[in-house]
């Protein structure tokens, strides 16, 4: 029957255009989950270099203002030989011993401000040379993108062209079957007898209807996944 060919024949070019859609679909994903994780990179340098510049200001704080303690911590040694009295000598040295404990504190944060200003910095390097990779990546996959769908979009016009052209001389009601067949199973709608078997789900054609089915004399669905079947010779 030539509604038997018709068939095969959509489904042929149906398929094209499903691994055609496939393959222009999954692309662009991988390129947006790509740029996503570039954004996201870009944002953890950004906040990293800012977090840098804090440092480096808090250092620069933290340098004068242990200058200005050692200045004030000098300037009252040299008090300490004109005191006249203990109270005063007292006073003096407790007054030092406290710019002493201010001293060791803004040393500390000054040791801590470094050891972060450190590891920010390692961590930044990494970060920068992962993102120029990514970047790298990332413009590869848009030039393959925008290079498959320049390449792919004449083809694709020409097999919407030629579905179109195949669907007219088939009949409605078994178009319509067809397209409701192919988009519940997978876009698979016609497959072929494969040792007395369909090849779509396995199930055994008996014998008789398989001899019909040879002579292409009608239509025949498979009882179980109703897909069209076909002799392949």
């Amino acid at each position: 029957m030539l509604e038997v060919t018709q068939l095969v024949e959509l489904q042929a070019v149906d398929t094209q255009l499903q691994d055609l859609n496939e393959l222009l679909g999954d692309l662009p994903k991988k390129v947006d989950k790509l740029r996503l994780e570039e954004e996201s990179l870009i944002n953890a340098v950004d906040k990293g270099n800012n977090r840098l510049k804090e440092i480096e200001l808090a250092l620069n704080k933290a340098e004068h203002h242990m200058a200005e303690i050692k200045q004030k911590i000098d300037k009252l040694k040299d008090q300490l030989s004109l005191v006249t009295s203990n109270k005063q000598y007292d006073a003096l040295t407790q007054e030092i011993e406290y710019l002493k404990q201010a001293m060791n504190d803004a040393e500390l944060e000054d040791l801590e401000l470094e050891e972060e200003k450190e590891t920010l910095q390692n961590d930044l390097q990494e970060k920068e040379e992962n993102l120029e990779s990514l970047s790298e990546d990332l413009r590869i996959r848009r030039d393959r993108l925008e290079n498959l769908i320049a390449e792919s979009a004449n083809k694709k016009s020409e097999l919407e062209k030629e579905r179109e052209e195949k669907s007219i001389h088939i009949d409605p009601s078994v178009l319509g079957r067809y397209v409701r067949i192919r988009d519940a199973r997978d876009g698979l709608a016609v497959v072929t007898i494969d040792r007395n078997s369909c090849s779509g789900c396995g199930f055994v054609v008996p014998p008789q209807t398989v001899s019909v089915i040879r002579k292409k004399t009608l239509l025949y669905n498979c009882d179980v996944c109703s897909r069209f079947l076909y002799f392949d010779k």
